[in-house]
C-alpha cells in the first residue's frame, strides 16, 4: 500500500516541479513581439573610437534588457550599419532605416558631421532620431523628430568656460579638427567668449590625418595664451597631447568629454595628467553619493561593459534610455515615441544625467548634469559643477 501511494506522489511532485521550472523559464525568456532600432555608427575611419564605444554599450544594454523583460515585454533589436566616419555613407544608412517600416527609431552617428547630414532626413520622414554626437545646429533650433540625449557642444563650451573663469584663465588658443565636432566647439567658444571674459588668441583647425603638430604647438607656446583648448575625438588628439608635453608648453591643456575614454587616457598616460577636462555625471559616477539616481544607472552600465565608462559609453547609454522610457510611456509607433520624447520623459534619470526634453528643447542633458575638473593619475576627477563643490583645485 505504501509503495503504491509513494510512487504516484513522487511523480506528481516531479511533474509539479517541472511545470514550475518551465513556467519560470518562460517568464524570464519569452518576449512577445520585437522593437527594432536602426543605428548609424562610425565603426571605422577617423572617428572609429567613438563608434566602437557606442556599439559595445548598445549591445550590452540590449542583451541585459532582453534578459530582463525587454521593453514592456518586447524584445529589443538594434541593427548597426557602419558609416566609416563619412557623412555620405551615413545618409545611405539612415535612408535604409527610414525606408523599412519595422524600424521604430534611429540612433544617429557619433560623427557630428554625419549626424547633421542625416538628422533632417529623419525629421522629414517623421522617424524619431537621437544623435550620438553633440552638434549644436542639429537641435538649435529644434527640428521635429530630432533629438540629443547628451549635451550639445555649446553646453560643453559653457560648462568649461565657467571653470576656466573660476581658475582665472582669460586667454585661450583654440584647436579643433576639420570635422563637425572640431569646428562646432571652437565656434561655440567664440560666440560665448565675451560673456565669460575670455579672449580667443587664435584658432587652429587641422586635418585628422596630421601626424606632426610641432609647428602649431610652437606658435601656441610663444603666444600669450594661458591655455590651449582642444576639440577633437580623433587619434590626432593623442599626438597633440604627447607633443604638448614634449615641447614643454607652459600653457594649461584643456580637453573635452571627447577625450574621456580608455583608449585616449591610456594612450596619453601620463602626459595628459594635469589637463583640464569636462563631461557629464556618468563618467565620474563613483564620486556621486551612493543614493544618487545617476550613480545607480551608470554603475549598471559599467558592470555591463566591464571597464570605466567613457564619454561614448554614456552617450549611447543615455540615448538608449531615452528611447526606452519613451516607448514605455508612449508606445512603439514612430509618432508615439516622438510625442513621448517631447512630453513624457522630462526629469528621467539616465546613466549620464537627467533628461530635460520638451517640445521646445530637444537637448536632453543640461548643465546640471555636467562637471569640469582635471585628469589625475590618468583618470578624470571632477572638481566643479552643480553636483560637486565649486572651488579651485
Amino acid at each position: 500500500m505504501t509503495r503504491r501511494r509513494t510512487v504516484p506522489a513522487a511523480i506528481m511532485i516531479v511533474a509539479a516541479l517541472g511545470v514550475a521550472v518551465l513556467a519560470g523559464f518562460t517568464n524570464r525568456s519569452t518576449l512577445s513581439g520585437t522593437v527594432y532600432i536602426g543605428m548609424d555608427s562610425p565603426l571605422t575611419g577617423a572617428q572609429q573610437v567613438v563608434g566602437q564605444g557606442d556599439r559595445e554599450t548598445v549591445q550590452a544594454l540590449v542583451k541585459y534588457w532582453n534578459s530582463h523583460g525587454g521593453i514592456k515585454n518586447r524584445r529589443v533589436v538594434v541593427d548597426i550599419l557602419d558609416d566609416s566616419s563619412n557623412p555620405s555613407q551615413a545618409v545611405q544608412n539612415v535612408q535604409k532605416f527610414i525606408g523599412d517600416s519595422k524600424y521604430a527609431a534611429i540612433l544617429g552617428s557619433g560623427t557630428a558631421a554625419a549626424a547633421v547630414a542625416t538628422g533632417p532626413i529623419a525629421s522629414q520622414a517623421k522617424v524619431p532620431f537621437i544623435a550620438l554626437s553633440p552638434p549644436t545646429t542639429l537641435v538649435s533650433p529644434p527640428q521635429p523628430y530630432v533629438y540629443l540625449a547628451i549635451p550639445t557642444s555649446r553646453l560643453f563650451a559653457y560648462n568649461l568656460a565657467g571653470y576656466l573663469r573660476a581658475r582665472g584663465i582669460k586667454r585661450v588658443w583654440l584647436m579643433g579638427d576639420n570635422g563637425g565636432f572640431g569646428r562646432d566647439g571652437p565656434a561655440q567658444v567664440q560666440s560665448l567668449a565675451s560673456r565669460y571674459g575670455l579672449e580667443v588668441v587664435d584658432t587652429t583647425i587641422f586635418a585628422p590625418s596630421t601626424s606632426d603638430f610641432s609647428a602649431e604647438l610652437t606658435k601656441v607656446k610663444n603666444s600669450n595664451a594661458q591655455a590651449l583648448w582642444l576639440w577633437t575625438a580623433t587619434p590626432a588628439g593623442n599626438t597633440i597631447v604627447k607633443q604638448f608635453k614634449q615641447l614643454q608648453l607652459s600653457q594649461k591643456l584643456v580637453l573635452t568629454g571627447a577625450n574621456v575614454s580608455q583608449p585616449f587616457l591610456q594612450g596619453t598616460c601620463p602626459d595628459a595628467n594635469g589637463a583640464l577636462v569636462n563631461s557629464y555625471l556618468g563618467t565620474v559616477w563613483k564620486y556621486l553619493p551612493r543614493t544618487h539616481a545617476v550613480r545607480k544607472q551608470a554603475a549598471l552600465v559599467e558592470s555591463l561593459v566591464k571597464h570605466p565608462l567613457s564619454n561614448f559609453d554614456v552617450d549611447a547609454a543615455s540615448s538608449m534610455y531615452a528611447f526606452k522610457v519613451a516607448m514605455e510611456k508612449g508606445g512603439f509607433s514612430r509618432g508615439a515615441i516622438n510625442t513621448a520624447l517631447e512630453t513624457k520623459v522630462y526629469g528621467h534619470a539616465t546613466p549620464g544625467g537627467w533628461l530635460r526634453l520638451t517640445k521646445r528643447n530637444h537637448t536632453g542633458l543640461q548643465l546640471e548634469s555636467m562637471w569640469a575638473g582635471t585628469i589625475e593619475n590618468c583618470k578624470p576627477k571632477p572638481a566643479w559643477g552643480p553636483a560637486f563643490t565649486k572651488k579651485k583645485k
